[in-house]
């Protein structure tokens, strides 16, 4: 729990318009609030914050003794081993019990395997359709590529759609033909929604290698400010066109960072252009 939220809250219980007592203010109530929360024990642990960071409670007393100057180190770190281990053991065991009434309430997921015709909840996919309610709820059916894991799997998405293919396993479905003929997964990649509008390079600008990783300034066909351009991958242009002006910038500018896949494309074209 954040402390200071826990302040707050504290002080909009006790001080609300509904109080009958005034708000105290000033810098030694909130002292002695946050000394007195820190010093309650907590559910998931068992023990107050203050214990679990330092193994004692703290005096509610100006001390009439001075502490000693050097106690015992290693005595006092065994001891706060000890501490940071049972306050380990009470957050397993809290863990436990949210996670076996969290299981009541979930049903196990079904078996997927590559191949297999899914749908994709499209509650997190935003399209060009002017309104989330006559929106589809679910989008597809889209083709397992590879089950990553018993709760992820990867999908084939169309090529227009520049979002992550890999999912959990909540946000698919198997798909369900009934008396219809199932489609063609091919036929539904070409025909899906866009999700967001298209983009195409209109100049390679510039580029820069950030340990390794070479990444050119893109500039946008329909965005001519330079505030728009942004740095891409040479991975992330699908196109031919491109990818060709990756190559002609790389003609133009040879002292630039050249990516690895770009060094090959430009090898091939200077041995086709030498034969």
């Amino acid at each position: 729990m954040d402390r200071p939220n826990a302040l707050t809250r504290y002080l909009k219980s006790t001080c609300g318009p509904s109080s009958t007592t005034r708000c105290p203010t000033g810098r030694t109530y909130w002292q002695q609030l946050s000394s007195r929360t820190n010093n309650s024990t907590t559910t998931s642990t068992g023990l107050t914050p203050f214990y679990a960071n330092y193994g004692f409670h703290p005096a509610a007393h100006n001390p009439t003794v001075d502490p000693p100057r050097n106690p015992g180190s290693q005595v006092y770190s065994h001891w706060m081993t000890q501490v940071h281990e049972e306050a380990k053991e009470h957050l397993e065991k809290s863990r436990e019990r949210m996670k076996a009434w969290a299981d009541k309430r979930r049903m196990k997921a079904p078996e997927y395997e590559a191949g297999q015709l899914v749908m994709l909840n499209a509650k997190n996919i935003k399209t060009k359709r002017p309104a989330k309610k006559l929106d589809k709820r679910m989008l597809g059916p889209f083709k397992i590529q590879k089950v990553i894991s018993p709760t992820a799997v990867r999908l084939t998405l169309p090529k227009g759609w520049r979002i992550h293919n890999s999912f959990h396993v909540s946000l698919i479905e198997p798909y369900r033909a009934g008396n219809q003929v199932p489609p063609d997964p091919d036929q539904v990649l070409r025909k899906a929604d866009p999700i967001e509008p298209e983009y195409y390079v209109q100049e390679i600008m510039d580029s820069i290698d950030t340990e390794g990783d070479v990444k050119y300034l893109v500039k946008w066909q329909g965005w001519p400010a330079k505030k728009h351009w942004t740095w891409e991958p040479y991975d992330q242009f699908d196109g031919e066109g491109a990818k060709a002006m990756v190559t002609a910038f790389h003609q133009r500018q040879p002292l630039k960072p050249v990516s690895k896949e770009a060094l090959e494309v430009l090898a091939k074209t200077k041995t086709r252009a030498e034969s």
